[in-house]
């Protein structure tokens, strides 16, 4: 049964209509044969190794489901040149299909490269959030599976974009770097470090819960498995420990490496190192030791 409440109503201000409307001819809707269809390599992107692995991704997930009509246009000897779609089509056919749904709008070639254009220059970019809140809500794996480390951390993954004037404690956005905790069968590491920040004093601020914070924590709890397995008191470590004077350590190190011309150097990285060696030192008798030589032996 459809949901009422989640349901939006197409509306638009009166105000923000154009003031000349020029829309060219309507589009028809038909299958066509992909035999009969062309890409202008005059106007359109040449597939390189990146297209190619976009395409066997959409071939391997194919469902008509989620596939929208091809945009053509008609040319001579009874071919279309199509204006948007190319990768799908490339994967319906890498699928064995003989025909695709079109919409077919007749224009000279000059509109199908503005048309062109004008579709993949003027599209709204979907978000990762907006990604995530779609997959949440079909249930996919990936999305339940990141939903519920930080669910059993006593915080909430977001769905949109923050508001660092308006964001509240507990509320997760870096939606991929969850994601890649979760991909890497890491989800423990994620609600044990977000469950420490909430349990902790220091996770009643929001500013607790920024990429700042969370990113490198996670990828020093993670460099560190001992500090799970034997359930170390991560929240007192975060009261105890100056997480601000380890951000700004890391920050002045990164600024004194770029003036030394290093490269590729990440704040990132040195914030890590510094959660990392408080970490070591709050938690010394903790850290992985050799087997004893007889339990080896055994």
């Amino acid at each position: 049964m459809t949901d009422q409440a989640t349901m939006r109503r197409i509306e638009v201000a009166p105000g923000d209509r154009p003031a000349a409307i020029d829309p060219g001819p309507a589009p028809m809707l038909q299958w066509i044969d992909i035999a009969a269809l062309v890409v202008d390599e005059g106007y359109q992107r040449e597939l390189k190794r990146g297209n190619w692995t976009a395409i066997r991704r959409i071939a391997g997930q194919f469902k008509w489901s989620r596939f929208s009509p091809v945009f053509v246009a008609p040319i001579e000897g009874g071919r279309f040149a199509v204006i948007d779609g190319q990768h799908r089509t490339h994967a319906a056919a890498m699928c064995g299909f003989a025909q695709v749904p079109c919409q077919v709008v007749p224009m000279e070639k000059s509109e199908q490269a503005a048309s062109f254009a004008a579709v993949n220059g003027l599209v709204t970019k979907v978000t990762k959030w907006q990604i995530f809140k779609a997959a949440l809500s079909a249930g996919e794996k990936w999305a339940v599976s990141c939903d519920r480390a930080v669910s059993e951390a006593g915080c909430h993954l977001m769905t949109r974009h923050g508001d660092p004037n308006r964001n509240k404690s507990g509320e997760i956005y870096p939606v991929a770097l969850i994601h890649q905790y979760v991909r890497a069968k890491q989800a423990d590491v994620v609600t044990a470090s977000l469950g420490a920040i909430r349990r902790s004093e220091f996770g009643r601020e929001a500013a607790a819960y920024t990429n700042e914070i969370v990113k490198p924590l996670l990828a020093a709890v993670a460099d560190r498995p001992w500090l799970i397995s034997q359930d170390v008191d991560l929240a007192g470590f975060l009261d105890d420990f100056d997480v601000w004077s380890a951000l700004d350590r890391a920050a002045e190190l990164t600024k004194q490496k770029r003036r030394q011309g290093v490269t590729g150097v990440s704040r990132y990285d040195f914030a890590a190192a510094e959660f990392g060696e408080g970490l070591d030192r709050a938690f010394p008798q903790r850290m992985a030791l050799p087997a004893p030589e007889k339990e080896r032996a055994a």
